[in-house]
């Protein structure tokens, strides 16, 4: 398989060079690309505008992101090229979209203005894999559409008025593409948000949901996955929405109908800022917090399952991360950041490890196999394939409780009578509990989390 992605459209052409291996000490949740796909590189900096750019651009205010897998640049007689991406990116602060050619070309898009290929600060943008790409011109209060062909972007048209009361966009700050040609818009001006479809007819007025008395304050993050996208899992699409200054954020299914909402203020999001929104294959969403600088994940409930990184340009750091988007085949992850950009395979991480015996938890007496039952908990940041060995002193295996089995995000409970395989009960000593998780993504063939606790078994 081929990688680097090359939707390093942003990150190749602001890149400097990193270590892809993880010390046994770092956060799983997200990892950097082995080198081999990734040439060293899964950090942007703005030393390499001027390198691939000259003097054309400079790195100015980032905003939303699209990664795809175009069809054009696919060839069906191979399958070596089946992960290599195109990555769209708006310098929302320059008006204009960067992107990716090739491995080592980058290209420039747009510029200040209000006329044709031409932008006022705009926020949000979204491509499909026939190389349709849609940009919220949040200035100009319009919706532009491009197509791309023959490595370069081109203008189709622009929606500045829609079927609907009223008629106009207010300060369109985010779009989505569905799987349908569907375009999603949060019209923040105007509290809502809109569904057209390939025709320009309205198929969804959002305003909230009427039954549960929810109703947008300032839409602005958005993600949607319809139904029958090939690379969602269940087939339950979603429409997420952050509002109320990224406070809030909502979850409906693609008829309007609300379902899960979470808020900052609560427990470990006390602080938080939902600003861009993204999900995966599972249907977990991911929301960049550029006041932490942190990546906060949910489950596809909008249960907060982990929140990823720190403050700071190193591994795992972000500098105030703004757009991010997902290639969910694979799960391949691309963050724009104040001053850069960043590119992550989903990994896995295992939290909360304990050991309950009798029922108490901490282990307070040994394990007494054969007549007391031992309970394994924890915690993943992602749906993995989980094995769990007891050790002996010396490091061998004498029983496998799981074998890479798949395990589901957030908390899980693994039991076990202390019997091994020949009926026999685990004799007294010092044993080691070893759990491995590996995500069920691409990167499970070079990533793994482990964590260990030590077990004494009774007579």
């Amino acid at each position: 398989m081929r990688v680097l992605v090359l939707a390093l459209a942003f990150a190749l052409s602001w890149s400097a060079p990193a270590t892809c291996s993880d010390s046994p000490d770092d956060e799983t949740t997200l990892v950097r690309p082995p080198f081999g796909h990734c040439l060293g590189i899964n950090r942007a900096t703005p030393v390499h505008v001027f390198l691939y750019l000259g003097t054309q651009t400079s790195f100015e205010d980032p905003a939303g992101l699209a990664a795809v897998k175009l069809r054009s640049e696919d060839d069906p007689d191979t399958g070596h090229d089946d992960d290599e991406l195109t990555v769209f990116g708006l310098n929302s602060g320059r008006s204009e979209i960067l992107y990716n050619t090739s491995l080592t070309n980058v290209e420039i898009f747009g510029g200040p203005g209000s006329g044709e290929g031409r932008f006022d600060h705009p926020l949000g943008i979204a491509a499909d894999e026939w190389g349709g790409v849609v940009v919220a011109d949040t200035g100009n209060d319009r919706i532009v559409r491009l197509r791309y062909v023959d490595d370069a972007l081109r203008h189709i048209g622009t929606i500045r008025s829609i079927p609907a009361e009223p008629p106009h966009f207010s300060s369109p700050s985010q779009v989505a593409l569905g799987a349908s040609g569907t375009v999603y818009v949060t019209d923040t001006g105007h509290d809502r948000v809109i569904a057209l479809d390939t025709s320009g007819s309205v198929t969804l007025t959002l305003t909230g949901d009427a039954s549960s008395g929810v109703h947008f304050d300032s839409p602005v993050g958005l993600a949607v996955v319809e139904d029958d996208d090939p690379w969602l899992n269940r087939r339950a699409g979603r429409i997420v929405v952050a509002d109320r200054g990224g406070s809030r954020l909502l979850s409906f299914d693609t008829g309007g109908t609300l379902r899960n909402a979470t808020e900052a203020g609560e427990g470990t999001l006390e602080t938080a800022r939902f600003d861009y929104i993204a999900i995966d294959y599972h249907g977990s969403v991911y929301a960049t917090d550029t006041r932490a600088c942190v990546i906060h994940k949910f489950d596809r409930h909008l249960r907060h399952v982990t929140s990823f990184g720190r403050r700071g340009t190193g591994h795992g750091e972000f500098d105030e991360p703004r757009g991010i988007t997902i290639w969910r085949r694979f799960g391949q992850v691309f963050v724009a950041e104040r001053q850069g950009a960043q590119y992550f395979w989903m990994g896995t991480e295992i939290q909360d490890l304990g050991i309950e015996t009798g029922g108490l938890a901490g282990m307070p007496e040994p394990f007494a196999p054969g007549r007391a039952p031992l309970r394994v908990t924890y915690t993943l940041t992602e749906v993995s394939r989980v094995s769990i060995l007891i050790r002996d002193a010396s490091g061998a295996t004498v029983h496998t409780l799981a074998d890479e089995r798949r395990r589901a995000i957030g908390p899980n409970v693994e039991r076990w009578d202390g019997l091994l395989d020949d009926g026999r009960a685990l004799p007294p000593g010092d044993y080691t509990l070893v759990v491995t998780a590996r995500p069920v993504y691409s990167s499970r063939a070079y990533f793994q989390d482990i964590a260990e606790l030590p077990l004494k078994a009774a007579r």
